[in-house]
């Protein structure tokens, strides 16, 4: 099956739980070796291969003794933030900074702003 935008993530959980298990079979390890390997528990390794969620450091250190972590920099390339890509990142967070807060009128509230009088100029 081939991932993409359209893949629920029931179905890339499944399918990188059948990856997992190829590559492991690629690198002729049974379930428990790569439990050793890896130090995370078979029933870790065998609930990936099902396609359950795990978490990200256990499908890190499977990854490291499946030696699959370069694969990694394929997900996720090493990219260099510009100059002018800082600047956008901090024009956007002083735009968020510069919102500010609308107070509604509280429920029960008869008078109006333009009913207010103040002490001395009654």
């Amino acid at each position: 099956m081939r991932i993409d935008s359209l893949s629920s993530d029931i179905q890339i959980l499944k399918e990188v739980g059948e990856r997992l298990k190829k590559a492991r079979l690629r690198a002729r390890m049974t379930q428990a070796e790569l439990s050793s390997a890896s130090g995370v528990g078979k029933s870790t390794i065998e609930r990936a291969e099902q396609g359950e969620g795990i978490q990200l450091l256990n499908l890190i250190k499977i990854m490291r003794s499946l030696d699959a972590l370069p694969q990694l920099d394929t997900v996720f390339p090493l990219y260099e933030l510009s100059p002018m890509d800082y600047l956008a990142i901090s024009d956007k967070k002083s735009a968020f900074a510069q919102v500010k807060r609308v107070y509604k009128k509280r429920k029960g509230s008869s008078s109006s702003d333009s009913d207010f009088v103040w002490g001395e100029d009654k």
